[in-house]
């Protein structure tokens, strides 16, 4: 193919596009794609390019943004911040009016995909995982081509961006493709060339921040090309040559590449990957492509296997024709394959799975987590803000696995200026060898794996719980993947969290500890009296019997007072916001004292209690001193094991028989019972659960009949059970700005296995001064 015909370097126009941030995704930033774009318009201002004559757009990095502040002055280039589609339509449209000239140049660096109609999407800054905003690379060519564009006949375009099929994304939203306005089209010479075929990604290299297929045509251009007529058909036999090579030597950042070229008199030339050599004969491999062909016998499944690994593996080389043959090559020598292939199983085919996690055990298949787990972990840990020191963590990890110990890396092990996040990931990838992560128990259920046990102290040494929440999901995920038993998990969970008491972790919140005692029947609130005594704990668990003491009954009101006056003491001793505790009989949990108004008659604000402060119910200790023993030891036990998120439901078909004992009594795992019965046997079913000992039950005081199946919903009772108490509060709070919008009245019963009862129950002869009685 000839090169351009001789111009004037004033009649050359370009349009460089350069995205590496995309706000609205963080994880899809692209380090690189700025210094790529204006590595391009400097080569065309070496050229003779009037830099007025390029319109440089890109999105930076902060990092990038420094780089170009320097760099494009000195090149007499002007760049433009561009973070919207909009923007970038508009350097086409109206940016290109009025632009008399012979040829123009389109670079383009960015993520891009291929939709469902085989369409080549160019991702903008502005899109995001919900809202995918882009441009049709299809599209874009016909609006270059519109009549009234004058001269620019010659078109050169160079896309570095990925043709991931848009089902690597994961989501149900398609692509969001704003078109350019029609127009009627005239004849010009367009010449593509695209960094990846159908299905492929268009690797970066981070080391060197910059595609390799940006760094492989500038290189050729800046060498050959000086005078900005470069033959087109050289640049392009150069790039294939030049993924040929990185094809035969296997190097793991480099992803194939086939490229489609549309040359200047129309004809179209596809070059596609260089044909496979023969696989060397091995027994294993056959023995995986004979499972294979049993496991992906439906065609859309093996495309949808294929298709992934295609994205998530590039080294494997794999593409919709590759053989069974040569994806159990892939299967057995590149690293995280299996567990990719796993990944698109397991959601359709749990048996299958299993039978190809049991394929990778027996043969030893590289790497125990996939690709996507491997980076939404070294994500998660890169969002976690505050942890303890890498080498703390790492001595606390050692004495907490004791027969593993050795398997930790060394610090020194890790490159040299490594970052906490890369030194935790380095620990990961060595647990990951240990055939141990994947040992078998009794009836072939796969145990938790060492490097999920390993996050799982990291999420215990993690103070935040949003950060705990975010390694708790990602554990979640890769159990599931696994087939990991959730009783397993739980297990290891509550180990973690018994062995994060020896990090130095901060003490639980304060508390007022209330014991009440009806002292007239139950009915109205109006003329109700209790006794009440109050202990308090400053956080570390010592219960000391509160100042403020009364032996006479007490009104709601005067009850509600004496707690806030303990509160306030409490508040100024430990500047915490303390918890309130009421604890009541077993037969006394239809007490509504979180709507108790403690307020004087003349102030126009009430004190709620179940709204001003999180308040949580506990039970007194049952009078059968052996029901009360078997009940703390199952207490205990579920409350080491509240991390596990199931919920126990009970609605008005537990109420017969002994339906809601055994519903409570089969799942062993977890600590979270709601009930969603009716009044007539909402109160036997919270007792139920009560008594064998569920530290959590959540039931809506107020309903009155069956509730729904999302009733509970607001308040999140699978969530983190540290965090129930506020969201109650918050709930509450909610309810009284909007009644008839927030139906839910929650009651819950928060039974912290952790935090000590008072020592003396008895409310005959409460110890110290006596006090205010109101």
């Amino acid at each position: 193919m000839d090169g351009l015909n001789i111009v004037d370097p004033d009649r050359v126009h370009a349009v460089v596009v350069g995205l590496e941030r995309y706000p609205r995704q963080p994880d899809w930033d692209l380090p690189g794609a700025a210094h790529d774009a204006l590595r391009f318009a400097r080569w065309l201002r070496k050229g003779g390019v009037p830099g007025a004559n390029i319109r440089l757009l890109v999105a930076p990095g902060e990092e990038s943004r420094r780089m170009l502040e320097a760099q494009a002055h000195a090149a007499e280039l002007t760049w433009c911040p561009t973070w919207s589609r909009d923007e970038l339509m508009d350097a086409f449209t109206s940016g290109l009016d009025g632009c008399a000239g012979d040829v123009l140049y389109v670079y383009w660096g960015s993520h891009g995909v291929l939709d469902h109609d085989d369409r080549r999407l160019l991702l903008c800054p502005d899109a995001s995982l919900s809202d995918k905003r882009c441009i049709g690379i299809t599209n874009l060519r016909e609006h270059l081509a519109r009549a009234d564009l004058p001269g620019l006949g010659q078109q050169v375009l160079l896309f570095d961006t990925c043709a991931t099929f848009l089902e690597h994304h994961h989501q149900q939203a398609g692509p969001a493709v704003a078109a350019f306005p029609p127009a009627p089209r005239r004849r010009v010479e367009q010449f593509l060339l695209y960094s990846a075929g159908a299905g492929q990604v268009a690797e970066n290299d981070a080391a060197q921040r910059g595609g390799v297929f940006s760094r492989t045509a500038l290189d050729w251009l800046e060498a050959h090309a000086v005078d900005l007529r470069p033959d087109l058909g050289l640049l392009a036999e150069h790039v294939d040559e030049r993924f040929q090579e990185l094809h035969a030597t296997g190097a793991p950042l480099q992803t194939p590449v086939s490229l489609q070229i549309r040359s200047l008199d129309g004809s179209e030339r596809r070059t596609v990957l260089p044909v496979r050599r023969p696989l060397p004969p091995s027994p294993e491999r056959d023995h995986v492509t004979l499972v294979l062909r049993h496991v992906l016998s439906e065609a859309d499944l093996r495309a949808r296997c294929l298709d992934h690994l295609a994205s998530a593996c590039p080294e494997a080389r794999l593409e919709p024709g590759s053989t069974d043959g040569h994806l159990a090559h892939a299967l057995l020598t590149v690293r995280r394959a299996m567990a990719a292939l796993v990944e698109v199983v397991h959601p359709r085919d749990r048996e299958a799975a299993d039978q190809l996690l049991s394929l990778a055990r027996s043969l030893g298949m590289p790497g125990l987590l996939s690709p996507l787990e491997f980076s939404t972990l070294h994500e998660v840990l890169s969002q976690t803000s505050r942890r303890p020191t890498v080498a703390h963590m790492i001595a606390a990890v050692r004495a907490a696995l004791p027969l593993e110990r050795t398997w930790l890396p060394p610090l020194a092990g890790t490159p040299h200026g490594a970052s906490a996040v890369d030194q935790l990931m380095a620990c990961v990838e060595h647990f990951e060898e240990h055939a141990g992560g994947m040992s078998l128990v009794d009836r072939g259920l796969p145990l938790v794996p060492v490097v999920v046990r390993f996050t799982e102290l990291l999420a215990a040494a993690t103070p935040a719980p949003e950060d705990r929440a975010r390694l708790h999901d990602w554990g979640d995920r890769v159990a599931r993947r696994l087939g990991v038993h959730a009783g397993g998990l739980a297990e290891r969970r509550a180990d973690a969290a018994n062995w994060a008491g020896g990090l130095g972790r901060p003490g639980k919140p304060p508390r007022v500890v209330a014991q009440l005692e009806a002292e007239t029947p139950v009915g109205s609130d109006e003329g109700q009296c209790f006794s009440c005594v109050m202990w308090t704990d400053t956080g570390t668990g010592e219960l000391v019997q509160a100042a403020e003491q009364c032996r006479e009954p007490l009104s709601p009101q005067q009850v509600v007072r004496r707690i806030e006056r303990t509160l306030a003491r409490l508040r100024a001793m430990t500047h915490e916001t303390p918890v309130v505790e009421i604890l009541l009989r077993a037969d006394s949990l239809h007490l509504p004292v979180d709507s108790w108004d403690g307020a004087d008659d003349e102030d126009p604000l009430p004190t709620l209690l179940g709204v001003e402060r999180a308040a949580v119910l506990r039970c007194a200790p049952l009078a059968s001193a052996e029901r009360e023993e078997q009940r703390r030891a199952e207490l205990e036990r579920r409350w080491a094991g509240r991390h596990n998120t199931s919920v126990v439901y009970l609605d008005d078909s537990h109420c017969e028989g002994h339906a809601a004992y055994g519903a409570l009594k089969q799942d062993t795992g977890a600590a979270r019972a709601v009930v969603r019965a009716g009044p007539s046997g909402r109160n036997r079913l919270v007792q139920a659960a009560l008594l064998l000992g569920y530290p959590v039950i959540l039931w809506d005081r107020q309903a009155t009949g069956p509730v729904p199946d999302g009733h509970f919903a607001p308040v999140q009772p699978d969530a983190d059970v540290d965090g129930l108490p506020w969201r109650v509060r918050d709930h509450r709070a909610r309810v009284c700005g909007a009644p008839l919008a927030h139906t839910l009245r929650p009651a819950v019963l928060l039974e912290d296995a952790d935090r000590p009862l008072p020592p003396v129950l008895s409310l005959t002869e409460p110890s110290g001064s006596r006090g205010e009685s109101s």
